[in-house]
């Protein structure tokens, strides 16, 4: 949207329209023939409405003679782009006292019921013009003030997302992780909806790790991160890096059963892509999986479930890995 231009200082030339041509304005013109700070142009009502953007006004003068009314040519300069926040002065010699009203209620910022001094008009004029600067330069820092907070708080969004994004899987991780359960818990509990969780840990990862390398390990981490999430059907489902190479997978809304068949889906997923694994015994890449699931109460506590699917995947290993093992909590 364009606005009016801004002048450097009260020393610089400021441009005045005079609008409207009363016998009275051959007087004015030889008033600011010697203002080096002030640059008048003649136009009509007509003209600075359509080319406001090309005259470049910082003041407006609306020039009236013997009876004639100027309050639909404010309104309409106070609905412009361009005009709207100018200094509009009115110079009405002789006119009556409800012609005043009609232009203050109409939008004027100054009214002159006879023709003033040269000494009084350079002043208000130059006073208007001053007021004018300020205020656009006012608007212009708060409209920079919005883009810098607007530009802040993208960053703050992405520094956000980035917080709560694991750096090498790209799923989110732990800190997104417990900021998410704790409100799925509350959720769960006002709702009378169980919550489920999964833990899965890579088998033999530590081994897998030493022998085959880091860049494969962490190839081995981004896999898996795949099949996870690969396996979650709806936008509630949470799958995290949780620590190192244990992952979890939180499913609000679901019971043991349906968690269950969560957990068998990515452990054969994984079965599945066939990554080959350097401990003879184990030849792929597998996981162990531990479910817990409860239907979250007042006096409970979503700790007590994480520690149950702890204990689930310990199971799951201690009965010979790549396999899934359930407890309710």
């Amino acid at each position: 949207m364009p606005i009016a231009p801004s002048i450097a200082s009260l020393n610089s030339p400021f441009r005045v329209l005079l609008v409207g041509a009363p016998p009275f304005a051959g007087a004015l013109r030889e008033m600011l023939a010697g203002a080096d700070d002030i640059e008048l142009v003649l136009t009509d009502a007509a003209q600075v409405l359509e080319q406001a953007a090309s005259l470049c006004p910082m003041v407006l003068v609306r020039a009236l003679g013997g009876r004639e009314d100027c309050s639909d040519f404010i309104r309409a300069c106070r609905a412009h782009p361009v005009l709207g926040s100018l200094p509009l002065l009115v110079l009405a010699p002789h006119a009556e006292n409800a012609g005043r009203e009609a232009a203050f209620g109409a939008g004027a910022s100054d009214y002159l019921a006879e023709l003033p001094t040269q000494t009084e008009l350079l002043a208000r004029l130059r006073y208007h013009a001053q007021a004018g600067q300020a205020l656009l330069e006012r608007a212009d820092a708060l409209r920079r003030l919005e883009e810098t907070q607007a530009l802040l708080a993208r960053a703050q969004a992405e520094l956000d997302r980035i917080d709560g994004v694991d750096s090498l899987t790209g799923i989110p991780n732990r800190r997104r992780f417990d900021q998410v359960a704790q409100g799925e818990w509350q959720r769960a509990r006002r709702n009378g909806q169980p919550l489920s969780l999964l833990v899965c840990d890579v088998d033999s990862f530590g081994y897998f790790n030493h022998r085959l390398g880091r860049d494969a390990g962490d190839l081995c981490l981004r896999r898996m991160a795949g099949v996870l999430t690969g396996q979650l059907k709806r936008a509630s489902d949470l799958a995290v890096r949780y620590d190192g190479k244990q992952f979890a997978i939180l499913l609000p809304d679901t019971g043991l059963d349906g968690a269950v068949q969560v957990a068998e889906a990515c452990r054969a997923a994984l079965e599945g892509l066939a990554l080959a694994h350097p401990l003879p015994e184990r030849r792929i890449v597998t996981m162990s999986v531990g479910v817990a699931s409860t239907l979250p109460s007042e006096d409970g506590m979503f700790e007590a479930m994480l520690a149950r699917a702890g204990e689930a995947v310990q199971a799951a290993k201690s009965r010979g890995r790549n396999r899934v093992v359930a407890f309710r909590a």
